[in-house]
């Protein structure tokens, strides 16, 4: 890919206790057994919804014409199973996160922590902890993120932009709201590289091939007429905030609050002494921040689940920070509070006894 490794040391990470590290120093590796352990970090962070102790959201948000199909079993009656598949899908997407920022040489050097910081964002807030069309549409980000990276300084990039497309367009066949991250995939690819029209062509005809192969299968079935109505209808309404607010959700809008306040302020820090085109991949992960994050208004009544758009940028951003702290004790310290928190949070319904 083009990349060097950067042969100065930060003058930081030789501070007294710089190498003590409990939790955060075993993944600290490249190793591919340490996917043992990250199974095990996604298994102990959703414990609580596989024992019961959350309850599952009511039913909201938007679920397009492939979840409805797929993942029609995923409701509260099956709470048990939509959690543990939860579960499944936020190792798989943690490993993809992880591929991509090794690939791109994200972080300074290769270990598993953006896969771990993916698995904690994930469970940041309850709402994420069982199977929505949210974070099934957040498994195809990875690769759309990667088709992205690939195209800076590529002679010939037509088949990454129609990919890119693609495969955001099947993600909001999951989840429709998906669409608007086109708005980031076109600001991403501009970033990267120059975008003429011939390949803008391109990308909408990635666009259109997974809408229309869609609706041709439900045209097929003698639905045809159905299709528009559950994939486009309701994208664009008007926000009317619920202020309707229990202790365990205004500790979960803190918590999430702070970790999108921490990668606002680190810009800085994610392109110090970093190559330009590292600089640009942190740019698209912005815009797919932003972008996930500023859609939920264009919903009259979003689910907290439609947040998980923003996981894959928001892992990366806090394995970035994590990393760049001089100290790897001081670093294992705020880890452990943070997953306090998030385990407070999940087993409230059990401390409130006690408050």
């Amino acid at each position: 890919m083009g990349f060097e490794r950067s042969t100065e040391r930060n003058p930081q990470l030789q501070t007294p206790g710089s190498k003590l590290s409990i939790v955060l120093g075993l993944f600290r590796n490249n190793q591919f057994t340490t996917a043992i352990l990250l199974a095990f970090y996604v298994g102990l962070t959703h414990l609580a919804a596989l024992l019961g102790r959350v309850e599952p959201p009511d039913a909201g948000g938007m679920d397009g014409v492939l979840y409805r199909v797929l993942f029609f079993w995923a409701d509260e009656k099956h709470a048990f199973w939509s959690a543990a598949g939860a579960a499944v899908l936020v190792f798989v997407q943690a490993l993809s996160v992880n591929r991509l920022a090794d690939e791109f040489r994200l972080l300074d050097d290769r270990n598993w922590l953006p896969g771990l910081f993916y698995a904690f964002a994930a469970v940041s807030l309850p709402d994420f902890l069982f199977l929505s069309p949210p974070l099934v549409a957040a498994t195809f980000l990875p690769s759309v993120l990667r088709r992205i990276f690939r195209v800076y300084k590529q002679p010939k990039a037509t088949s990454l932009i129609f990919d890119a497309a693609f495969w955001t367009m099947v993600a909001s066949l999951f989840y429709p709201p998906a669409i608007f991250l086109l708005v980031a995939v076109y600001a991403g690819i501009n970033v990267m590289r120059s975008f003429n029209f011939r390949e803008q062509m391109v990308m909408l005809t990635g666009v259109l091939v997974p809408v229309f192969l869609a609706w041709l299968w439900y045209f097929w079935t003698d639905r045809g007429s159905n299709f528009w109505g559950v994939q486009f209808n309701g994208l664009f309404e008007i926000y009317r905030p619920d202020l309707q607010f229990d202790w365990a959700q205004t500790l979960s809008i803190v918590l999430f609050g702070l970790l999108i306040l921490t990668t606002l302020v680190s810009y800085g820090t994610y392109i110090f002494r970093k190559l330009i085109q590292i600089q640009k991949c942190v740019a698209v992960l912005y815009w797919f921040l932003f972008v996930g994050g500023l859609t939920v208004f264009l919903q009259n009544a979003p689910a907290p689940s439609h947040f998980m758009l923003m996981m894959p940028s928001l892992g990366i951003f806090l394995a970035m920070s994590f990393s760049a702290l001089g100290s790897r004790m001081i670093a294992d310290v705020f880890h452990l509070v943070l997953l306090g928190f998030v385990f407070f949070i999940q087993f409230f319904s059990f401390f409130s006894k006690f408050l």
